[in-house]
């Protein structure tokens, strides 16, 4: 079996590992965020408050089919699927990581079929920090996204058996930021961003950060199970590691303190060279599950919002017409709730006021000790 099919076959299990994992629905830190609602809003619900743009182009909601799978056949349907509900319900969506590509060309036939069927819409291109600066350019130039969007995923790889151990990225994603002729997002995969990596990335010059926290797909577990069904470690106890889109929202909301009150976040940032930075794009996904999700995000500072689970089980469950008519309803619920909230536009929801449950406030209350802002 060569590279492109290991490579083939594991995505194909990520897919039925992911599903399974978004079929049981899970608390997780969204619970612990409460918004003030105005007993009297003074509002009307109106749907068109929704229509915003994604990295310039239009979209008609602020939430998007975030990157799921790509490179093989079942992907290829799967995305080709997403890019049909995608332009029919006008949000944008991105692929699943194409660095396979880069191993097996011919596996760029399969982006460009779900590509056509949505030719004209907004999409991302997902890939990792080592893929080559060429393989990045031949994908930006064929797919035409909006933006390339870079995968981080230090814990997913530690636990692949087959994973990289070399996690220095920075120059990477430095490399592919000044190549690119399109805006650069670095996306976690669901275990959240610290406020030192976000200042790195601020300095970088990158132009969003996704957030991706736990409490959506864990690939620490998934990975575990192929791990174990392959008779290797157990890797268990790091199933639930890292920090949850509130907390990686909240952490990003530090940055932005830090970068107003001393010009630089190079003191959280490692060691990184002291130079002007600006605040990337938040964007905030992992754990999305219903609207109110995702308003939560809006009014915790996030431009946009990626949901990836959800969906793919909607997906794979119930087919392509039943995720169109979810989605037609999450933009229903999403314009119900802003009025509800008292948001007569949506840049309004990021003043809608929010309280944290305790556990989140001892949290922030020790980052910013950790910030020096206390």
């Amino acid at each position: 079996m060569n590279p492109g099919q290991r490579m083939a076959q594991r995505k194909r299990t990520h897919i039925r590992l992911a599903d399974e994992q978004a079929a049981a629905s899970r608390s997780n830190d969204f619970d612990l965020v409460s918004l003030v609602r105005p007993a009297l809003p003074e509002t009307r619900v109106n749907q068109r408050v929704l229509l915003t743009d994604f990295f310039g182009a239009p979209v008609s909601a602020p939430f998007f089919i975030n990157a799921m799978t790509g490179g093989t056949n079942e992907a290829t349907a799967i995305n080709g699927a997403l890019c049909r509900v995608a332009r029919k319900t006008g949000i944008a969506m991105a692929f699943g990581s194409a660095d396979i590509v880069s191993k097996d060309f011919s596996r760029l036939d399969g982006f460009l079929q779900a590509r056509a069927e949505n030719p004209d819409g907004p999409v991302l291109v997902n890939v990792n920090p080592t893929t080559p600066v060429e393989s990045v350019r031949l994908l930006v130039d064929r797919l035409k996204p909006v933006a390339l969007q870079i995968h981080v995923n230090a814990v997913q790889e530690a636990v692949m058996p087959e994973g990289d151990r070399d996690f220095r990225w920075m120059d990477g994603i430095k490399r592919l930021r000044q190549a690119m002729p399109v805006p650069v997002v670095v996306k976690e995969v669901g275990f959240g961003f610290d406020v030192a990596s976000i200042g790195m990335l601020a300095q970088a010059g990158v132009d969003a950060v996704d957030v991706s926290g736990k409490g959506g797909t864990d690939f620490a577990a998934i990975e575990n199970a192929r791990s174990l069904a392959a008779g290797g470690a157990d890797f268990s106890y790091l199933q639930g590691i890292g920090a949850s889109t509130v907390q990686s929202l909240l952490n990003a909301r530090l940055v932005t303190q830090l970068m107003r009150g001393r010009g630089s976040t190079s003191r959280m940032a490692h060691g990184a060279d002291e130079q002007e930075a600006t605040m990337p794009i938040v964007i905030a996904s992992g754990g999305v599950r219903n609207p109110l999700d995702v308003l939560k995000c809006l009014a915790m500072g996030a431009r946009w919002v990626g949901v990836s689970g959800r969906f793919l089980h909607i997906l794979l469950s119930d087919g392509e017409e039943a995720l169109e008519r979810a989605i037609e309803s999450w933009k229903s619920q999403l314009a119900m709730l802003l009025a509800l909230y008292g948001a007569k536009r949506l840049p309004a929801a990021a003043r809608i006021d929010w309280t944290l449950e305790p556990r989140l406030e001892s949290y922030l209350r020790q980052m910013r000790a950790l910030c020096g802002l206390e």
